[in-house]
């Protein structure tokens, strides 16, 4: 069996050297989780791997979320994956598709948000559809000390009507009872400090409100930092062939979807493996 990584840049990512047939080798979920913890997006160009090996995988490397909100009637979802496309006639599930587009942390509905998610391309893009990443861990260790302290024991709020409001102009009543249902407003510490003793920062789409600040102004403050931590330094951008696999550590990093058509006929398939660090 021949395993073989490759950092993608210094500061973020790595191409990681496996053959479907060997994923499920003795050692191998232990190999890619410990870099997936150093590179934090692993990337296993074209490998092309089954929805049977992929959920097997899956497994292996730990616990699964279960698809009890993004569950539909396909055919991956019967073996617990999530089929992304925007070919759904469900708005909800449209709206879980399109709010992609928007930087986010996977989880932040939860105190222990997903440890890592496992995108597999089925059909790329025929234009647009790259996913990109930020790494938050970098930005926050490259940031002034003074800027951290002043960061430091500040709250914000994540609600899903955050998002939503960034894909609709005008949202109804019905709108927000739908995405308050599923994702209601949920206090977070601004700062996530991780058992290994790395730091993350709690932004993106979902952070809706600074508390004890005015609405203006906790959006001019989340949008600065969401600035720097969507620099280039900080970033990768992945752009998809059909068979490749993506795993990302969510716990330290944004990611989008850049955006694209439903002619364009991108189809993900996805797996979320349950979170380990609880935030606080």
């Amino acid at each position: 069996m021949s395993f073989a990584i490759e950092p993608i840049t210094s500061g973020l990512g790595a191409f990681v050297h496996v053959r479907a047939e060997d994923v499920l080798a003795p050692g191998v979920s232990e190999k890619v989780l410990e870099a997936l913890n150093r590179y934090n997006v692993l990337v296993f160009p074209q490998i092309h791997m089954s929805d049977e090996t992929f959920a097997a995988f899956t497994a292996a490397m730990g616990d699964q979320h279960d698809l009890s909100v993004t569950a539909d009637s396909s055919a991956a979802s019967d073996k617990g994956i999530y089929r992304i496309a925007l070919d759904k006639d469900d708005t909800t599930q449209l709206d879980y598709v399109k709010g992609n587009d928007y930087w986010h942390m996977d989880g932040t509905v939860y105190d222990t948000p997903g440890k890592a998610t496992l995108l597999k391309c089925e059909s790329p893009p025929a234009a647009g559809g790259d996913t990109e990443f930020a790494n938050l861990f970098a930005a926050w260790d490259a940031m002034p000390q003074e800027r951290r302290r002043e960061l430091e024991g500040k709250r914000v709020v994540h609600c899903l009507a955050a998002v939503g409001r960034l894909m609709y102009a005008q949202p109804s009543d019905a709108d927000y009872a739908r995405w308050d249902s599923i994702f209601p407003p949920t206090e977070h510490p601004l700062v996530w400090h991780q058992k290994d003793g790395r730091t993350s920062l709690l932004i993106g789409s979902t952070a809706d409100t600074m508390v004890g600040m005015d609405r203006d102004a906790g959006r001019a403050f989340l949008d600065d930092l969401l600035d720097w931590a969507t620099s280039a330094p900080f970033t990768y951008r992945h752009r998809w062939q059909k068979g490749d696999l993506v795993i990302f550590n969510n716990p330290g990093l944004l990611h989008r979807s850049h955006p694209y058509t439903e002619a364009a006929g991108r189809v993900m398939h996805r797996t979320t493996l349950k979170g380990r660090e609880i935030i606080a």
